[in-house]
């Protein structure tokens, strides 16, 4: 095809010290022929030094800088949509770190497996300080979305039905996708510093829905920073509460929650606290934060 084959896009706000930092990473890919790649950074209102750090890298890669004034995860998505040329836009975030072979992961994949019109990578947990003793890296829905640890069983591949969406952090859709199902919705996702959830997932499942295929990559990985501070209890019930929103959208809008659930979801938390199951006792303040959350919306 003409122009760009794969176009990087890392929508941010007000995180230009981490945005280097993922920025330095991209720049030490190997193996890719950046004459069919372009970056673009979407600013979505930063006050900070984003425009700055994007210029640092403007003599390592192919980058450029794009403004999107409406607040929102998903709208600075959209604009990553409308402003790139390439045949597939691989997303990521501005606080992850990426393997040197996340990039030519994707760029060799998407060219192997012709049908898909989607694909993810595996995102593992960066621990800011020392690692939580409570984590015993088992797998837990709500939990996993907290720490985006992204990581199915098994190697590259299609997509089972049953394999959980992708996430954000790591997610290639091809432009021809956007066609079919259209752009994110600007009703779920983060809006500047409040939280969202929900945006990537809704498009993968449209996606799923119009049979189209997708594919992980599993040796396309990338380290996704957690910060202490999403992990306090009421953060998590920040999130529970996020979920309950993005559930009533993109799941059942019918569902209704219950505040003696939500307590009975706390007291079943302690019971696996006193059992040394931090990591299940937080799962189940994310769902009482749900619960609460659904009857809120």
């Amino acid at each position: 095809m003409n122009g760009n084959t794969i176009s990087v896009c890392i929508c941010t706000y007000n995180r230009s010290e981490s945005l280097r930092r993922t920025l330095g990473t991209l720049a030490e890919q190997k193996n890719v022929d950046w004459n069919h790649v372009e970056v673009i950074v979407v600013d979505n209102n930063c006050s900070d030094q984003t425009p700055q750090t994007v210029q640092e890298f403007a003599s390592i890669l192919p980058i450029r800088r794009v403004v999107e004034p409406r607040q929102g995860l998903a709208h600075a998505r959209n604009k990553a949509i409308t402003e790139s040329t390439g045949e597939w836009m691989l997303f990521t975030d501005d606080d992850v770190l990426l393997e040197p072979d996340w990039l030519s992961s994707y760029v060799s994949n998407t060219s192997r497996y012709e049908r898909a019109e989607f694909a993810g990578g595996r995102v593992l947990p960066l621990w800011i300080g020392p690692k939580p003793r409570w984590w015993k890296e088992e797998h837990l829905d709500l939990l996993d979305g907290v720490l985006v640890w992204y990581e199915p069983p098994g190697q590259t591949r299609y997509f089972y039905t049953d394999d959980p969406e992708p996430f954000g952090a790591s997610l290639a859709i091809r432009k021809s996708l956007v066609d079919k199902v259209g752009m994110f919705r600007t009703d779920l996702g983060n809006i500047g510093s409040k939280v969202g959830r929900g945006e990537d997932t809704e498009i993968v499942r449209r996606a799923r829905m119009a049979k189209l295929q997708g594919v992980y990559i599993a040796e396309a990985v990338c380290w996704h920073r957690v910060e202490p501070r999403r992990l306090t209890l009421s953060a998590l019930y920040d999130q529970g509460l996020a979920i309950a929103r993005a559930h009533r959208t993109i799941g059942d809008p019918s569902a209704v929650g219950s505040r003696m659930t939500a307590l009975q979801f706390l007291v079943r938390g302690l019971l696996q606290l006193g059992k040394g199951r931090g990591d299940r006792f937080r799962q189940c303040v994310i769902n009482a934060g749900i619960q609460v959350g659904l009857l809120e919306t």
